[in-house]
Protein backbone atom coordinates (compact mmCIF):
# COMPACT_ATOMS: atom_id res chain seq x y z
CA UNK A 1 0.00 0.00 0.00
CA UNK A 2 3.15 2.26 0.83
CA UNK A 3 4.46 1.50 -2.45
CA UNK A 4 1.58 2.17 -4.17
CA UNK A 5 0.80 5.56 -2.56
CA UNK A 6 5.01 6.83 -3.28
CA UNK A 7 3.87 5.44 -7.14
CA UNK A 8 0.42 7.83 -7.30
CA UNK A 9 2.54 10.72 -5.87
CA UNK A 10 5.43 10.16 -7.93
CA UNK A 11 3.19 10.03 -10.81
CA UNK A 12 1.70 12.86 -9.97
CA UNK A 13 5.26 14.76 -9.52
CA UNK A 14 6.32 13.36 -13.36
CA UNK A 15 2.90 14.75 -14.58
CA UNK A 16 3.44 18.36 -13.21
CA UNK A 17 7.20 18.59 -14.48
CA UNK A 18 6.24 16.99 -18.09
CA UNK A 19 3.21 19.47 -17.51
CA UNK A 20 5.84 22.22 -16.80
CA UNK A 21 8.15 21.46 -19.16
CA UNK A 22 5.07 21.69 -22.21
CA UNK A 23 4.27 25.12 -20.97
CA UNK A 24 7.77 26.25 -21.01
CA UNK A 25 8.14 24.78 -24.46
CA UNK A 26 5.04 26.46 -25.60
CA UNK A 27 6.30 29.52 -24.16
CA UNK A 28 9.92 29.30 -26.11
CA UNK A 29 8.01 28.77 -29.41
CA UNK A 30 5.67 31.66 -28.85
CA UNK A 31 9.02 33.47 -27.78
CA UNK A 32 10.82 32.64 -31.30
CA UNK A 33 7.68 33.70 -32.83
CA UNK A 34 7.48 37.25 -31.49
CA UNK A 35 11.20 37.36 -32.32
CA UNK A 36 11.49 36.36 -36.05
CA UNK A 37 7.70 38.15 -36.66
CA UNK A 38 4.12 37.14 -36.45
CA UNK A 39 2.15 40.15 -37.88
CA UNK A 40 0.99 39.87 -41.28
CA UNK A 41 0.51 43.10 -43.40
CA UNK A 42 -2.50 45.20 -43.22
CA UNK A 43 -4.22 46.42 -46.23
CA UNK A 44 -6.13 49.32 -46.21
CA UNK A 45 -8.58 50.97 -48.74
CA UNK A 46 -9.05 54.67 -48.32
CA UNK A 47 -12.54 56.44 -50.10
CA UNK A 48 -14.18 59.11 -50.14
CA UNK A 49 -16.43 59.73 -47.22
CA UNK A 50 -19.18 61.14 -49.88
CA UNK A 51 -18.84 60.08 -53.21
CA UNK A 52 -17.81 56.45 -51.95
CA UNK A 53 -15.04 56.47 -54.56
CA UNK A 54 -11.42 55.30 -53.96
CA UNK A 55 -8.42 57.57 -53.37
CA UNK A 56 -5.69 57.43 -55.39
CA UNK A 57 -2.40 59.31 -53.69
CA UNK A 58 -3.82 59.67 -49.55
CA UNK A 59 -0.35 59.03 -47.57
CA UNK A 60 -0.35 56.72 -44.28
CA UNK A 61 1.83 57.41 -41.39
CA UNK A 62 1.89 54.20 -39.17
CA UNK A 63 3.91 54.74 -35.99
CA UNK A 64 4.98 51.77 -33.35
CA UNK A 65 5.83 53.09 -29.77
CA UNK A 66 7.55 51.49 -26.61
CA UNK A 67 7.31 52.65 -23.40
CA UNK A 68 10.40 52.74 -21.12
CA UNK A 69 11.86 53.59 -17.36
CA UNK A 70 10.49 53.49 -14.29
CA UNK A 71 6.83 54.06 -12.93
CA UNK A 72 6.24 57.69 -12.93
CA UNK A 73 9.35 58.33 -14.77
CA UNK A 74 8.34 56.38 -17.81
CA UNK A 75 9.07 57.97 -21.52
CA UNK A 76 7.28 56.74 -24.85
CA UNK A 77 10.03 55.97 -27.61
CA UNK A 78 9.36 55.51 -31.14
CA UNK A 79 10.30 51.86 -32.43
CA UNK A 80 8.97 51.71 -35.86
CA UNK A 81 7.84 53.39 -38.79
CA UNK A 82 6.01 53.16 -42.03
CA UNK A 83 4.49 55.00 -44.74
CA UNK A 84 2.51 54.17 -47.84
CA UNK A 85 0.44 55.94 -50.54
CA UNK A 86 -2.52 55.04 -51.50
CA UNK A 87 -3.08 53.56 -55.25
CA UNK A 88 -5.66 54.31 -57.73
CA UNK A 89 -7.93 51.51 -56.14
CA UNK A 90 -7.70 53.68 -52.97
CA UNK A 91 -5.09 50.46 -51.42
CA UNK A 92 -2.40 51.00 -48.97
CA UNK A 93 -0.47 48.34 -46.82
CA UNK A 94 0.79 49.01 -43.53
CA UNK A 95 3.68 45.91 -43.08
CA UNK A 96 3.65 43.47 -40.21
CA UNK A 97 5.56 44.02 -37.17
CA UNK A 98 7.97 41.83 -35.55
CA UNK A 99 9.02 41.27 -31.90
CA UNK A 100 7.27 42.76 -29.21
CA UNK A 101 6.19 45.71 -31.78
CA UNK A 102 4.05 42.87 -33.04
CA UNK A 103 2.17 42.93 -29.66
CA UNK A 104 1.46 46.82 -30.07
CA UNK A 105 -1.33 48.06 -32.75
CA UNK A 106 0.80 51.20 -34.49
CA UNK A 107 -0.66 54.44 -34.15
CA UNK A 108 -2.09 55.60 -37.66
CA UNK A 109 -2.79 58.86 -39.89
CA UNK A 110 -3.72 59.27 -43.40
CA UNK A 111 -3.63 62.48 -44.90
CA UNK A 112 -4.28 63.71 -48.96
CA UNK A 113 -4.90 67.38 -49.18
CA UNK A 114 -8.46 68.89 -50.36
CA UNK A 115 -9.68 66.22 -47.34
CA UNK A 116 -9.60 65.79 -43.39
CA UNK A 117 -7.55 63.76 -42.00
CA UNK A 118 -8.28 60.41 -40.93
CA UNK A 119 -6.68 59.00 -37.15
CA UNK A 120 -6.52 55.65 -35.61
CA UNK A 121 -7.77 57.19 -31.94
CA UNK A 122 -9.34 60.41 -32.84
CA UNK A 123 -11.79 61.90 -35.35
CA UNK A 124 -11.76 65.57 -35.93
CA UNK A 125 -15.04 66.58 -36.45
CA UNK A 126 -14.71 70.94 -36.99
CA UNK A 127 -13.71 73.62 -34.88
CA UNK A 128 -15.48 75.52 -32.11
CA UNK A 129 -16.92 78.52 -33.52
CA UNK A 130 -16.27 81.49 -30.65
CA UNK A 131 -12.34 80.04 -31.29
CA UNK A 132 -11.45 78.47 -34.54
CA UNK A 133 -8.03 77.71 -33.09
CA UNK A 134 -9.43 74.79 -30.92
CA UNK A 135 -10.57 71.30 -32.79
CA UNK A 136 -13.37 69.33 -31.43
CA UNK A 137 -12.51 66.12 -31.20
CA UNK A 138 -13.57 62.53 -30.52
CA UNK A 139 -12.74 59.55 -29.81
CA UNK A 140 -12.16 56.57 -32.84
CA UNK A 141 -13.94 53.59 -31.76
CA UNK A 142 -14.35 51.87 -35.24
CA UNK A 143 -10.52 51.08 -36.23
CA UNK A 144 -9.55 47.20 -35.62
CA UNK A 145 -6.26 46.94 -37.45
CA UNK A 146 -7.52 44.42 -39.85
CA UNK A 147 -8.25 45.00 -43.60
CA UNK A 148 -10.96 47.58 -44.09
CA UNK A 149 -12.40 50.97 -45.59
CA UNK A 150 -11.33 54.19 -44.19
CA UNK A 151 -13.49 57.45 -45.03
CA UNK A 152 -11.79 60.62 -46.00
CA UNK A 153 -14.09 63.97 -45.54
CA UNK A 154 -13.87 66.46 -48.23
CA UNK A 155 -12.47 69.98 -46.94
CA UNK A 156 -15.35 72.37 -46.02
CA UNK A 157 -13.75 75.92 -45.35
CA UNK A 158 -17.45 76.99 -43.78
CA UNK A 159 -16.81 74.28 -41.25
CA UNK A 160 -13.34 73.26 -40.48
CA UNK A 161 -10.54 75.11 -39.64
CA UNK A 162 -6.24 74.84 -40.57
CA UNK A 163 -5.23 76.36 -37.71
CA UNK A 164 -6.78 73.45 -35.64
CA UNK A 165 -6.71 70.82 -37.74
CA UNK A 166 -3.20 71.24 -38.19
CA UNK A 167 -2.18 70.03 -34.73
CA UNK A 168 -4.59 67.48 -35.42
CA UNK A 169 -2.20 66.28 -38.66
CA UNK A 170 0.72 66.58 -36.60
CA UNK A 171 2.79 63.73 -35.79
CA UNK A 172 5.19 64.27 -33.42
CA UNK A 173 6.87 61.14 -34.58
CA UNK A 174 10.72 61.34 -33.76
CA UNK A 175 12.43 60.01 -36.24
CA UNK A 176 15.58 59.81 -34.63
CA UNK A 177 14.85 56.88 -32.57
CA UNK A 178 14.61 55.02 -36.25
CA UNK A 179 16.71 54.85 -38.88
CA UNK A 180 14.75 57.42 -40.95
CA UNK A 181 14.85 61.00 -41.19
CA UNK A 182 11.82 63.48 -40.71
CA UNK A 183 13.09 65.27 -43.64
CA UNK A 184 12.03 62.11 -45.57
CA UNK A 185 8.94 61.73 -44.57
CA UNK A 186 6.09 61.67 -47.42
CA UNK A 187 3.56 62.28 -44.88
CA UNK A 188 5.48 65.59 -43.25
CA UNK A 189 5.76 66.74 -47.00
CA UNK A 190 2.31 66.61 -47.64
CA UNK A 191 0.60 67.75 -44.89
CA UNK A 192 2.77 71.12 -45.22
CA UNK A 193 0.16 71.43 -48.02
CA UNK A 194 -2.08 73.45 -45.33
CA UNK A 195 0.99 75.70 -43.97
CA UNK A 196 -0.18 78.80 -46.53
CA UNK A 197 -3.92 78.26 -45.49
CA UNK A 198 -2.72 78.35 -41.83
CA UNK A 199 -0.89 81.66 -42.21
CA UNK A 200 -3.76 83.45 -43.87
CA UNK A 201 -6.26 82.03 -41.41
CA UNK A 202 -3.88 83.40 -39.10
CA UNK A 203 -4.02 86.96 -40.54
CA UNK A 204 -7.47 87.06 -40.79
CA UNK A 205 -7.87 86.29 -36.54
CA UNK A 206 -8.64 89.54 -34.62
Amino acid sequence: MANQRFLIKSGKAISRISLFKRCAFASLHIFAFLLNGCATPTTLRVLDAETKRPIGGAVALAEWTSTGGFPGLSHTDTAKVAEDVSDSEGKLTIPGAIGFNALRRPHIKVYKPGYVGWDSRLIYLDCYKNDIKVARLVKRKDFSMKDQDIFLEPWDDDKHSYISHGKFIDDRVDFSDVDMSGDDSKYRRVIDYEIPFRVREHDLLP
